[in-house]
């Protein structure tokens, strides 16, 4: 449905519950950012004293920090898709297909509000 085919009170919904995940998201990334500047804080002071580590440590440690950057990349993906569909519900083409034009099925809006294709380009996309 597009933006127009909403009535007023649906769109307000959608804009609050995109909103609200939005905000989720940011504080998400915000407690990521921190932990990683802590853990490079720690890295930088204990640097000449890292033989003493066991290697099992910082196997550990360089897990959990290649754990935290693939987050916060997946993050600011998802941001990224809030903030589109935000975009998308101001200029009224919301939950218009990106790729063929077609109304996205309210079913699927109601479950990904974020939503920038139908099903079939997505299918298409992932290569189902």
């Amino acid at each position: 449905m597009t933006t127009a085919q909403h009535s007023p009170a649906r769109l307000r919904a959608i804009k609050k519950r995109l909103l609200e995940e939005k905000d989720r998201l940011e504080r998400e990334l915000q407690e990521i950012l921190e932990r990683t500047a802590h853990t490079a804080d720690l890295e930088q002071a204990t640097e000449l004293s890292n033989y003493d580590d066991h290697p099992a440590d910082l196997a550990s440690e360089t897990f959990e920090r290649e754990k935290d950057l693939a987050l916060e990349g997946n993050l600011e993906d998802m941001l990224e898709k809030i903030n589109v569909a935000l975009e998308k519900l101001e200029d009224g083409t919301y939950g218009v297909c990106d790729s063929c034009g077609a109304e996205i099925n309210a079913n699927r809006l109601e479950v990904l509000p974020w939503a920038s294709l139908c099903l079939l380009c997505q299918d298409r996309l992932e290569g189902r």
